[in-house]
């Protein structure tokens, strides 16, 4: 907020707040909110102000995972810098995801939820991720308001690409199981934590309490606040550009109904590191399935170039991206310095919409 002086009819002189974002925000100012706060709508619209040249369009996607939890009371879930994976459970617990299916063919019902790239592909010929979070809400009854609730931010390691055996945009993209790709190893390669070995591992809930950036509240506590996770960027390959649909043959597959066999690693889209991920767990539920539940509101603001063909011709709102590679830096430095879990209800909720013009 911004203080100005003015006069009343005596001539005295009097303060007025007034909130410097509805008057209109630079470029570079909409990137540090958007990384800041990414629900914001003042972050609409937002692009990376590096040096890259050509014409981009902008895009905010928004997804609903609900989670519920399993015979011993537990819900988990990974979430990724990731619009064609955003999430995956190996408890199973997210309705209406898509079954994972592992190269050893042991399989985990309801356990993920991807978009298709192709629908991606009819808008922007490439991407990235400029800005993500999440919010979670107890969705429960209040008299079934029991369990505790884990969130961590944890860095993705380098190059992952995870999962890989997932029918996308009618190819299978699939790897081999001479890789050993179990579900143990899929956590190794993100960096997670876990609990027993092969296809029998499960990310370890209490060890999330060892990450640097964790938060754990009670059920009750969830059904009254909304919860924020606004996760940070660690490693330079967050700004760079993903094939928003691409197979290791390097054509895209939009419109393609045979089934392409993709090995480990070969798709960008796929691509998840750069950022921190966000790895939910929730112990000490009710031992009756179904019984808790959880709402997690995932946002991406991404970038890429506009798809302009014949069949499609998708609007730039810009011309050109942001040059202001230094401004960049400034805004990740504020992001490095921002709490990355916010409780908003009530009172805070209408505050932070008035400061942030959402």
């Amino acid at each position: 907020m911004q203080v100005v002086q003015t006069h009343n009819a005596k001539g005295k002189q009097k303060k007025k707040a007034r909130n410097v974002l509805k008057m209109g925000v630079s470029d570079v100012d909409k990137y540090k909110l958007a990384l800041t706060n990414p629900f914001s709508e003042a972050a609409l619209g937002v692009r990376v102000p590096d040096q890259y040249f050509a014409p981009t369009a902008t895009l905010a996607l928004r997804e609903v995972v609900t989670l519920t939890n399993n015979v011993s009371g537990q819900m988990d879930a990974v979430l990724l810098p990731s619009v064609v994976l955003p999430a995956f459970s190996f408890r199973g617990s997210i309705s209406g995801g898509s079954a994972l299916t592992l190269p050893s063919t042991t399989s985990f019902s309801n356990g993920m939820v991807y978009n298709d790239p192709a629908q991606l592909y009819g808008k922007i010929t490439n991407h990235r991720i400029v800005s993500w979070g999440a919010r979670i809400r107890n969705t429960s009854q209040l008299t079934n308001s029991s369990g505790i609730l884990t969130v961590a931010l944890f860095p993705i390691k380098d190059k992952a690409r995870i999962p890989h055996n997932l029918s996308v945009g009618g190819q299978i993209a699939f790897g081999t199981a001479a890789n050993n790709e179990t579900a143990a190893t899929y956590l190794d390669m993100l960096g997670l934590p876990k609990t027993g070995t092969g296809d029998a591992a499960r990310l370890d809930l209490t060890a999330l309490l060892d990450f640097p950036f964790h938060a754990r509240y009670q059920g009750v506590q969830l059904s009254e606040q909304t919860f924020e996770v606004h996760p940070k960027i660690v490693t330079p390959q967050a700004m760079g550009f993903r094939n928003s649909a691409d197979n290791a043959w390097g054509t895209d597959i939009n419109d393609q109904t045979s089934a392409v066999y993709i090995q480990s690693g070969d798709s960008t889209y796929l691509s998840c590191d750069g950022w921190t991920g966000i790895a939910v767990g929730f112990t000490g539920g009710s031992g009756s399935a179904g019984t808790n539940s959880l709402d997690i509101e995932l946002v991406y603001h991404i970038e890429g170039s506009p798809n302009v063909t014949a069949s499609s011709v998708f609007v730039v709102d810009a011309p050109v991206s942001i040059h202001a590679p230094m401004a960049a830096m400034v805004a990740q430095a504020a992001l490095n310095s921002a709490p990355p879990f916010v409780k908003v209800a009530g009172a805070a909720m209408a505050a932070l919409r008035e400061f942030s013009g959402a």
